[in-house]
């Protein structure tokens, strides 16, 4: 199967979002019960800051050295990214309501930690599937 440079672009968001679910969020689950100490956390977001410009250098330079073309940007990729990036702020919108009930039912939710595993877990959840469409509407299209 080829994958043209947009698509491979694509697919490196979708492995990023993968990789910090792998990588960073089993610390996030650890610690989802109890509170949480700031200097960690900053620490933790230290590391996921250098990370993510670490793996978006290198990706991208490695896609732009293997595809030497310019990507043409015309009406259907303006379509599809309409579309993914409408799925996306639905997605944003339905996660920020389930997030605001869980808190207004005070389900086990009463520690900083959990708090902030969940709205990771929301973020990824959103991000990764708004790519996957976007790739699909590539791919299908």
């Amino acid at each position: 199967m080829k994958f043209s440079k947009r698509e491979r672009s694509i697919l490196i968001e979708i492995i990023f979002a993968v990789l910090f679910s792998l990588i960073y969020m089993p610390f996030f689950y650890e610690h989802r019960l109890n509170s949480m100490d700031m200097a960690h956390v900053s620490s933790k977001a230290i590391q996921i800051t250098v990370f993510a410009i670490i793996y978006f250098s290198a990706a991208y330079a490695l896609l732009e050295l293997s595809f030497k073309q310019k990507m043409i940007q015309d009406e259907r990729d303006d379509m599809i990214n309409s579309k993914s990036y409408k799925l996306g702020y639905v997605l944003y919108e339905l996660s920020l309501f389930v997030f605001i009930g869980v808190l207004l039912t005070g389900s086990s939710f009463n520690k900083n930690g959990a708090i902030l595993f969940f709205v990771l877990v929301l973020l990824l959840i959103v991000s990764f599937i708004k790519s996957l469409f976007q790739l699909y509407l590539y791919r299908t299209s």
